[in-house]
């Protein structure tokens, strides 16, 4: 028996209901969710379902490890025989597998042939008009196949200084770093003015928001995982979980006075996935960076033109520095013999206020220290001064391994190792700043963890932390307007 595994999107409306705004399949998993990932998924009405139907094999088609894990756990406990079919994230044909009676295959890739997904998991507005007559439906406007303005929208919720109408594309694959647009208009004029942006690509609908409906003053969206059986539309659900957006909500949203559109740095206050995430230097107010003086400013103070004071790492084999896994392939005499101090300008500080992963590394002098888990920290490993994340990617902070801090209460350069003991994780909002510099891409940080006074952390900025970006004439991007990722390159916006 075939069945397809669905992500359904929910929002809270402002009567307080969960409402639907889309449909996908090919569905991945954010990487930061505000649930543990063992508390995400729960196959209990599955295994039901398997026991029921008399199956006595399943088969995955998809590519989340996550869901392969659970279906494979699932059926050695119930000795069940099991395989996983793995399709590649964006491939839009699935391997053909024998259909029987007593096998059940679960597919989560995209399938063009497939009429869930091509009519409404792809095309928006098709699931929108699927559900707009039913109780949790939404009032929105779209261009029809004629090129008519089809506009199903009858009355202008007051969401008070927030938006309340989102302009987002029909099909995927569009630029997450533009869209979804958002608007606030107050009467019918202002709505005609926004319709204005409906084509063929794009639809308006309603922004549901609901202030009561928050999580450390986030607005979030909810991920219900099920799986949907076609012969009678049986809906399993095996897991939910909670994304959050990515700024904190307040009052301060501004919008265009004469096309009524937030302006791009409050865009993420009201969305989940805006196309950026917090993969440069991140400080929190109270982290402190030196400057060109030798004095500390809290990241909250620090202003775009200041002068700090960063380090020139001895660099004999010319490696590649753009990295943020630079490998110096020297030893720690090396480093300490050859390494001096420089200047660095901040060209730009973008506000961070997120969910994000959390490490705080304990030394064996009985001292710590905490930062985001992508953070990336010059380190002696195996002998070799280089660059390593805290907790991200292949090449990470390990117990043993030495973190390498600058110890201030010098003028000259004077470094010191410290030699891990333990590395512990949780979930924090990171409220703090992003910071752009113009030339070399290493921060000298102060955290407030114990016995930190007099160190400061050397932390690597790149992609488009770093000079060195394409797509940002090589500058960075303008004030409040968020430089992406791309690949190699950047975007601003």
């Amino acid at each position: 028996m075939r069945t397809l595994l669905l992500g359904s999107d929910f929002t809270y409306n402002s009567a307080g209901n969960l409402v639907p705004i889309e449909i996908n399949t090919n569905v991945g998993m954010e990487s930061i969710t505000l649930e543990n990932v063992d508390n995400i998924f729960d196959l209990t009405l599955l295994s039901a379902f398997i026991i029921n139907n008399n199956f006595t094999k399943i088969t995955y088609i998809g590519s989340l490890n996550i869901i392969n894990d659970n279906l494979s756990k699932l059926c050695v406990n119930s000795n069940l025989i099991y395989t996983y079919n793995y399709v590649e994230q964006g491939s839009i044909t699935v391997p053909y597998v024998d259909d029987s009676e007593d096998h059940l295959i679960i597919r989560s890739s995209y399938d063009v042939s497939a009429i869930v997904d091509e009519e409404y998991c792809k095309n928006k507005v098709n699931f929108l008009n699927l559900i707009k007559n039913k109780p949790f439906g939404t009032e929105f406007a779209y261009i029809n196949e004629s090129g008519v303005l089809i506009n199903n929208i009858t009355s202008i919720e007051d969401n008070g200084n927030h938006p309340n109408f989102i302009l987002k594309s029909v099909l995927p694959q569009y630029d997450t770093n533009i869209y979804p647009k958002l608007y606030k208009v107050t009467n019918q004029d202002e709505l005609n003015i926004v319709l204005q942006n409906v084509d063929n690509n794009f639809f308006l609908m309603k922004y549901h928001i609901n202030l009561s409906k928050v999580y450390e003053n986030h607005l979030y969206a909810i991920r219900s995982l099920n799986i949907l059986f076609p012969p009678n539309l049986q809906s399993i659900p095996i897991g939910k979980y909670t994304k959050l957006t990515s700024r904190n909500i307040d009052e301060l949203t501004t919008f265009d006075a004469e096309t009524f559109e937030i302006y791009s740095y409050d865009r993420s206050k009201y969305i989940t996935s805006d196309g950026s995430d917090i993969s440069h230097p991140k400080l929190l107010d109270t982290d402190s960076v030196e400057m060109m003086d030798g004095t500390f400013k809290l990241a909250v103070d620090l202003q775009i033109g200041d002068l700090i004071k960063t380090i020139h790492v001895y660099n004999p084999h010319n490696v590649d520095l753009s990295g943020d896994l630079t490998n110096y392939h020297i030893t720690y005499d090396e480093f300490e013999s050859g390494t001096t101090y420089t200047i660095n300008t901040i060209i730009d500080k973008i506000k961070v206020d997120k969910l994000t992963n959390y490490v705080n590394i304990k030394f064996t002098d009985g001292t710590d220290w905490a930062d985001t888990e992508n953070s990336s920290y010059l380190v002696l490993k195996n002998n070799e001064v280089r660059f390593v994340y805290l907790h991200a990617g292949l090449i990470s902070l390990s117990i043993g391994d030495e973190v390498i801090l600058v110890d201030t209460s010098y003028t000259e350069f004077n470094s010191i190792t410290k030699v891990v003991s333990d590395i512990i994780f949780s979930k924090i909002i990171f409220s703090g700043w992003e910071i752009m510099v113009e030339g070399e891409h290493i921060f000298l940080t102060k955290t407030e963890g114990e016995g930190s006074q007099s160190f400061a952390a050397i932390e690597h900025n790149v992609g488009c932390g770093a000079s060195a970006a394409p797509s940002c004439n090589g500058t960075g991007c303008p004030k409040g307007s968020p430089c992406h990722s791309i690949g190699s390159a950047c975007a601003c916006g």
